[in-house]
């Protein structure tokens, strides 16, 4: 019986601190260029959410500009050079293993607490994840990326759980492959990709309906809608550019995408010999790693290269090796990313509503908002006591917030209240009056099962003391008969 008050105990106690908990949404729309809105508009929701929010004209993302390690700056507020996923495509010297994002599962790539895992560690506190390009997510509810899954079901899922009635999340996130998918078939500026960008916001759209129709999300839900990259146009009418025109593959290793490429040389000394040649690549650059740029930061982490080669916007430079031998048909090939993240054509949205935020916000042109910075702002939205060490800056957000003072609380501070304001006193002096007569009772019930228990053991196996005792009583009784004048000894 106190194993279940205890549980009961623990579920009164979580079941309270859930519904204190913030609520946030984060939405991905792959490959979303901040100038989609401007070029492919008007688009009514992203407008809408606009008035209602706050917005930055355009968002940096990290170096390289591609969707896996992006994506996982977001959740993790650090740099590619800090987390280790330095590309889609990846090659780790000193186990000898290669990472791709199409088919590795391992969570050896996957090193970091993401925001969703670090939001699980307090009570009550659950995540809900779907179709994160991640192939390792560990939280109380997820669902792994199916191609051709509509936006409308993946909302319908995170809205359910945010909306479960016994074990709601309190976070979710959820991802969605366009309009990368067609700005890649298509190009940034086709007709293709202008039906899809306004197909993206009639989704957005279906999402703000559906968070109007639920009360408890409408007043206390903060949404925030960003993406990983940009999107360029490439040059289908080149001549296909391929390494193995420049250097010879069997002393060196290539990984990457056909924009940015790590070069792991086998023999040290051969290293100025295969830059040279590297350097002679049309519209590219190449680096040693240490001479890398620091704005890219990406150098110090060993699943970069000891060279790297980054394409100029618009060109690509491709591996036979990669392709099985076989020629790149370029008449299939009209936009990309993986390009210099200050590129204009690399930068992606933000748009983000919710109690915490102001009002119909746009960040003036003159201040920079980069994708690292969202980790910062989702810790002190989940309202996390510390924020974990990170390459997020909290005065890149700060004005985003109607009560900006918040930020100096968020940093390496840790959070004593269970929430803000006289709600949270309320909500903290349930759970403790809760808890204190939930143990009142469990001890006081734990001390009469404890009593009983132990009448039945010393009847079971009495002790000499008893033995004693019972006998003496029995004794008593048989003398007691004997002196009754009644009873002679054929009745003993």
């Amino acid at each position: 019986m106190e194993w279940f008050l205890f549980a009961l105990l623990f579920y009164q106690i979580s079941f309270l601190c859930s519904q204190s908990l913030p609520l946030l949404l984060l939405v991905s729309f792959d490959g979303f260029r901040w100038d989609y809105p401007k070029i492919h508009g008007p688009l009514t929701n992203f407008a809408r959410l606009e008035r209602h929010g706050v917005r930055a004209p355009s968002m940096i993302p990290t170096f390289t500009t591609s969707t896996f390690p992006n994506h996982y700056s977001l959740i993790t507020g650090l740099y590619e050079e800090s987390h280790g996923l330095v590309s889609d495509e990846i090659y780790d010297r000193r186990s000898n293993e290669i990472f791709r994002s199409w088919e590795s599962n391992s969570s050896q790539w996957w090193p970091i607490k993401t925001i969703w895992s670090i939001n699980e560690q307090r009570l009550g506190a659950r995540s809900g994840v779907i179709g994160w390009p991640q192939k390792f997510i560990d939280v109380s509810k997820s669902e792994v990326y199916r191609e051709g899954r509509s936006f409308k079901d993946i909302v319908d899922q995170i809205l359910r759980w945010f909306d479960d009635s016994n074990e709601p999340i309190n976070f979710g996130a959820i991802y969605f492959p366009e309009p990368d998918l067609t700005g890649r078939r298509n190009g940034p500026y086709s007709l293709e990709t202008k039906q899809k960008v306004k197909e993206c916001d009639d989704n957005l759209g279906y999402l703000l309906n559906e968070i109007d129709k639920n009360v408890k999300l409408k007043n206390n839900l903060h949404l925030i809608v960003t993406s990983d990259h940009g999107m360029e146009q490439v040059n289908a009418t080149d001549r296909p550019m391929y390494l193995e025109q420049y250097v010879d593959m069997t002393k060196c290793k290539a990984f990457g995408t056909e924009t940015t490429l790590n070069i792991f040389v086998n023999n040290p000394n051969d290293i100025d010999a295969i830059y040279r040649n590297l350097s002679k690549i049309p519209n590219s650059n190449t680096y040693k790693k240490d001479q890398l740029p620091d704005q890219y930061h990406y150098k110090t982490h060993p699943h970069i290269g000891d060279l790297i080669i980054i394409l100029n916007p618009g060109y690509e430079l491709h591996r036979l090796s990669f392709d099985d031998g076989n020629t790149v048909n370029l008449s299939r090939i009209h936009g990309n990313s993986g390009y210099d993240n200050q590129l204009e054509s690399m930068k992606t949205i933000f748009y983000a509503t919710g109690p915490e935020l102001k009002e119909n916000f746009t960040l003036s042109n003159s201040d920079s908002l980069h994708s690292v910075d969202l980790f910062v702002l989702m810790c002190l939205i989940l309202n996390i006591g510390k924020c974990p060490s990170s390459n997020s800056s909290a005065t890149h957000i700060q004005s985003f917030l109607i009560d900006s003072s918040k930020v100096a609380s968020i940093i390496g501070k840790e959070t004593e209240k269970l929430h803000d304001g006289p709600m949270g006193l309320v909500l903290y002096l349930l759970v403790l009056v809760s808890f204190v007569l939930i143990l009142i009772m469990a001890v006081a019930w734990s001390t009469v099962a404890f009593r009983n228990a132990s009448a039945m053991a010393r009847a079971a196996h009495p002790d000499a003391a008893t033995l004693a005792e019972q006998n003496q009583y029995k004794f008593t009784q048989i003398n007691d008969l004997k002196l009754h004048p009644a009873i002679g000894d054929d009745n003993l």
